[in-house]
């Protein structure tokens, strides 16, 4: 749902959440598909440049944990 608003522009609503329908938001998917959204298209454009690189997400993931971990030594709050 935070995507499909983020990349239509629409405000997240009661009367958003009552309408979106699976088929509606299908078809967005595939509209999006052949004209991403300008925030999708400038981050695939900054990866395939090199100017950007994603985070692996596995690590910090990895690392989250062992910082958690790490606050609780013998695993007690």
């Amino acid at each position: 749902m935070t995507h499909y608003c983020q990349s239509s522009g629409e405000a997240w609503t009661d009367q958003l959440e009552a309408t979106l329908t699976f088929p509606r938001y299908f078809a967005r998917q595939d509209y999006w598909r052949d004209f991403p959204p300008v925030h999708v298209l400038l981050r695939a454009i900054a990866v395939g440049l090199g100017a950007y690189r994603p985070q692996d997400r596995a690590t910090e993931k990895k690392d989250a944990m062992a910082t958690l971990r790490a606050l609780f030594p013998g695993g007690k709050i």
